[in-house]
Order: C-alpha cells, then structure tokens, then sequence
C-alpha cells in the first residue's frame, strides 16, 4: 500500500470512527498508553512492599508481601532471571523448541509473556495443568514497564478454566 492509499484509509476512518481517532490520540499522550497506572507513593491498600499500582480485578491484587527495601521486584534474581533480555530470549527458544511454536510479531510482547512464565517458574516451579497463580503486581508492572504494550493493552490474570 503506497502513502497516498494509506493516508485515505486513515481520513476515511477518521470522518466514521472519530471518537476512535481521538481516544488513540489520548492514548499516545498518556504515558504507557492505556491501563497503566504510574506508582503512588505508599501504593494501593492491600500493598506492604509500597511498589504496587492498582489492577483492575480483585484477583490481581496481590503484593509480594515484603517490606520497601525488600521487594521482590527490586531483586539482582528478579533483574535477570525475569526481566534480562538475553534470559527471556533462551527461555523463548527453549518453549519453541518443546512445544514446537513459532515466534510472533510483537518482541515487546513476547518478552512480556516470557518473563511472566520465567517468574511463576522462578517462585513456584513447574505448575500442573490447568494451574494459573496471580503475579504480584510490584512484578507484574516491572516486567510490563520493560517490555509495554504501545496502547496500554493488557489481558492480566486469567485464573484456571479448570476447576
């Protein structure tokens, strides 16, 4: 698709998804895009570690029960066994090759989704089948300040289908 094409597609959307247009352009001006809380002092209620932010579901809300200095988000482990690139990338091709899958678009996603299994293996070793477990929060938006989704868009904890 040429530029004049793709500009006459988006002026075409624009005049019948004006709303949409205007909601992208508040998205990009936000920091993090979409639902992405930035730190409070203190952090929400249910929060000990003071790293927290908010999530949307009861479910999420859940903090690594340290204290300030100890968060386990603020870790050395942490930095690299969840968060380093290099880690995730060899994890990644591991999971590849086990399961035979391919790689994706979205590295920034990928990434995301390879330190979320990185920590659940990390804290609490291989889970079963079917067994879901919620990441702290202060972990969750570590990984998800490293590795953003451009408009803020995330899935978050989806608990077990089997029950």
């Amino acid at each position: 698709m040429n530029t004049d094409t793709v500009r006459d597609l988006m002026l075409m959307a624009a005049e019948i998804y004006s709303s949409m247009v205007l909601d992208l352009i508040q998205r990009r001006d936000r920091p993090g895009g979409g639902y992405h809380p930035q730190p409070t002092p203190g952090g929400p209620s249910w929060c000990t570690c003071g790293r927290c932010r908010q999530m949307p579901t009861e479910a999420e809300k859940v903090c690594c029960g340290k204290s300030p200095d100890n968060c386990v988000s603020r870790t050395p482990d942490f930095q690299v066994v969840v968060l380093d690139e290099a880690v995730l990338r060899v994890s990644k091709v591991y999971r590849q090759d086990v399961l035979a899958v391919g790689e994706g678009d979205d590295l920034a996603k990928e990434n995301r989704h390879a330190g979320y299994r990185q920590f659940i293996l990390w804290t609490y070793g291989r889970p079963g089948t079917g067994v879901r477990k919620a990441i702290p929060s202060c972990c969750v938006w570590a990984i998800r300040d490293r590795y953003p989704d451009p408009f803020g868009q995330y899935v978050g904890f989806v608990p077990s289908r089997l029950s």
